[in-house]
């Protein structure tokens, strides 16, 4: 008989369950998927074929009959999703950890057994390939008596410095434990089991919007008998590692996530000099070809000739067959909910030995829809308007005086400095126009700056195009003065230093081919602009270039691309000027516009005076950043043959995110054309920065200071 499968929960973790699922098929059928947001779980079930979708839990429990859901929302609604399903009379599976309380883990335990439901758990680390291979190990006593236990993450947390910042795992500074921390506290169960003593030090607090605090490095220590083991968590911006470390009386072993290998050492002979030579030899090997099997298996799921892939997706497929396979008997302890809520435990005491204050967050920078009084009525609604550039515009708009409402999918991500400007905040995704209409009450100008982040052309339709078309035709129905959307340079072949590009100059089929990002851009452009003659849509369209500026990543991909934050991948030979916008320079264009006589139709790219080529913007931000990047130059025909490479296997593999490569993108990623933008410095009354000094201060100074030295 099939199991019938939903998921609750379409975000990052999902696609990776789903793989998960595929490989179980037909014993397994995922039928259902459900999200809040109704476009994303549309686009996550079209792309991958499952049937039936919704956007509403109670009606896909009751429409489905499902057997088993697997739930993939945020911590603290699993307690929620779990108590729905199991009333249903569905068994679920949980996305670590079980809950973010250990009440709601031990009632649902109780309600599940009443019920005579089955709840799991995916703790998916401990059961990665060279982590079974260390409890293989353990088991036939390589290592014998468990003297020691160290576990290191060190891994930066993103989140910190972009946000979003109304995300649960940030509202508190203990929830780091019920969210990333589980992964390490299952590892110690796992092997010493619950500890007998505790001790908690946290360090390096900072202060984010909204009032919140984290903390950056956490240091966790006790003991179970004689056996002692140490956890530290640092999530600062360094070098990346995540290891286990295992010390007993026979031997010791190290699990490392970060590379993906084991390597044990055990006395080999009694002579300590040869000893010392076996073990590093017997560990190249072993890395070796750890090493080569990591990549054959990658390259191999690719083409479609083997049912693994990368080593986080390994390990969820593993978790996941574990707990269909074991889910008719006894689940497998390690994503037993018992295990799941021994974890929840041990959490629970370190945030009590943590001892950490809670933090007095303003309430007034933790909206649930429209967050304040604005001090003027809004005439100008923003989409994307808590981004980068987003927050440079706001703040030109209320500066010369007009009123601002920014339409937000999260109005707790608002940034405060945007709050204290007098701004409104509301709710709405423009993904869904029964949610952006209401915002249009009483507008007179829209900038539409969101946008959708993606790889797949259909996800692009989905979600991006289809999306800014429906808002347009909200527009006219309103009969909004203006529409300002934000397109960008990506669309144009830049690698001809003999050209020089203006509004005039055609998107290049090469790049829309090899781009999907671009190809959206120029489809939007396209249709708005037929709109703009055949109904009257008061269109202008803005074409950004590489924009830098005060609250900007200085490690702009536009400018490169970087594998980490001490080495660069140059593409062509860095020579070329690079075409910069300051982000000052780029809102004040785009306020201009809201006066500018006459400019509807029109479209404006936006470039200061190009002066400064990427070998000499990275010359200046070691300079200011005081650090050393490893540069490391790609020709073009050397990154258009590793797409294509990329392009063959993702193509036998039927990956239907392959995209034939484009050599004109390859190409254009160095840049060498100049921009001529007079046609905006006239219409739109603009005068971006001309002094190469002050560019640099503010494109690469300025931020450097910000990032590196904050």
């Amino acid at each position: 008989m099939t199991t019938r499968v939903g998921i609750v929960g379409t975000g990052y973790i999902a696609d990776f369950h789903y793989k998960a699922l595929r490989l179980l098929a037909p014993a397994v059928e995922l039928v259902a998927v459900c999200d809040l947001n109704l476009a994303l779980a549309e686009e996550f079930a079209q792309s991958r074929n499952i049937p039936n979708v919704y956007n509403d839990m109670a009606k896909m429990l009751s429409s489905e009959s499902l057997d088993v859901l697997h739930i993939l929302t945020p911590p603290n609604i699993h307690y929620l999703n779990a108590l729905q399903a199991l009333e249903a009379g569905v068994d679920v599976f949980i996305e670590k950890p079980f809950c973010h309380q250990l009440v709601d883990c031990q009632n649902l335990r109780s309600l599940a057994k009443e019920a005579d439901r089955i709840i799991g758990i995916s703790h998916n680390f401990l059961y990665a390939e060279p982590y079974e291979k260390l409890k293989a190990d353990i088991q036939q006593g390589y290592i014998g008596k468990i003297d020691q236990v160290d576990i290191v993450w060190n891994r930066e947390l993103g989140l910190l410095k972009s946000g979003p910042f109304g995300m649960w795992m940030l509202q508190h500074p203990k929830n780091i434990l019920f969210e990333i921390v589980p992964h390490s506290l299952a590892h110690t169960l796992d092997l010493v089991g619950q500890p007998d003593s505790l001790e908690v030090k946290v360090n390096d607090k900072i202060l984010l919007p909204r009032g919140l605090e984290f903390y950056q490095r956490w240091d966790i220590s006790g003991r179970k008998g004689n056996t002692s083991f140490n956890m530290r968590f640092s999530f600062l911006e360094a070098y990346p590692e995540y290891y286990v470390h295992v010390r007993g009386t026979n031997g010791a072993a190290i699990v490392d996530y970060e590379k993906n290998t084991y390597s044990l050492y055990t006395n080999k002979s009694a002579q300590p000099d040869l000893d010392r030579y076996l073990n590093v030899m017997q560990k190249a090997r072993d890395s070796f070809a750890q090493a080569n099997e990591t990549l054959k298996k990658l390259v191999f799921a690719k083409m479609g000739l083997s049912s693994g892939g990368g080593p986080f997706e390994d390990s969820i497929a593993r978790t996941v067959a574990s707990f269909y396979q074991t889910r008719g008997n006894r689940l497998d302890e390690r994503v037993s909910a018992s295990f799941g809520e021994a974890v929840v435990a041990l959490g629970e005491w370190i945030a009590k030995e943590a001892n950490i204050p809670e933090p007095e967050i303003k309430t007034a920078y933790a909206p649930e829809t429209a967050v304040n009084a604005p001090l003027k009525n809004p005439t100008v609604l923003v989409t994307g308007g808590t981004g980068f550039i987003g927050k440079a515009l706001v703040k030109q708009l209320c500066q010369q005086g007009y009123g601002v409402r920014l339409l937000t999918r999260d109005p707790r991500n608002c940034p405060p400095d945007l709050l204290e400007l007098g701004v409104e905040v509301v709710k709405g995704d423009f993904r869904n126009p029964e949610t952006v209409e209401p915002a249009l009450e009483g507008i007179e100008y829209v900038y539409h700056l969101a946008r959708h982040l993606g790889k797949k052309w259909d996800e692009f339709l989905t979600l991006d195009v289809n999306p800014t078309i429906a808002l347009a035709k909200l527009c006219l129905k309103h009969k909004i003065k203006r529409f300002f959307y934000t397109s960008s340079i990506a669309i144009y072949d830049v690698s001809d230093k003999s050209v020089t590009i203006t509004e005039k100059t055609p998107p290049h089929p090469g790049i829309l081919r090899g781009i999907p990002y671009a190809r959206a851009k120029a489809e939007n452009e396209k249709i708005l602009l037929e709109m703009h003659k055949k109904e009257g849509l008061p269109v202008v369209i803005f074409r950004p270039a590489v924009v830098l500026g005060s609250g900007g990543d200085p490690c702009h991909l536009g400018i490169a691309n970087w594998p980490n934050k001490s080495s660069v991948s140059i593409w062509g030979d860095g020579e070329s000027l690079l075409p910069i916008v300051l982000v000052d320079d780029l809102a004040s264009a785009m306020v201009n516009a809201i006066k500018a006589p006459n400019i509807e139709g029109e479209d404006f790219n936006l470039s200061s005076v190009c002066s400064i080529s990427i070998n000499e913007y990275l010359d200046e931000l070691e300079k200011y950043g005081n650090l050393k990047l490893r540069r490391l130059r790609t020709p073009a025909w050397r990154y258009y043959f590793l797409g294509l490479a990329k392009w063959l296997i993702k193509t036998i593999g039927k990956d239907s995110s392959a995209i034939f490569p484009s050599y004109t993108e390859a190409k254009s990623r160095g840049f060498g054309s100049l921009f001529d933008c007079s046609k905006a410095e006239k219409m739109l009354d603009w005068h971006p920065v001309q002094e190469r000094e002050e560019l640099i201060e503010k494109a690469i100074k300025i931020p450097v200071e910000e990032f590196y030295q904050s």
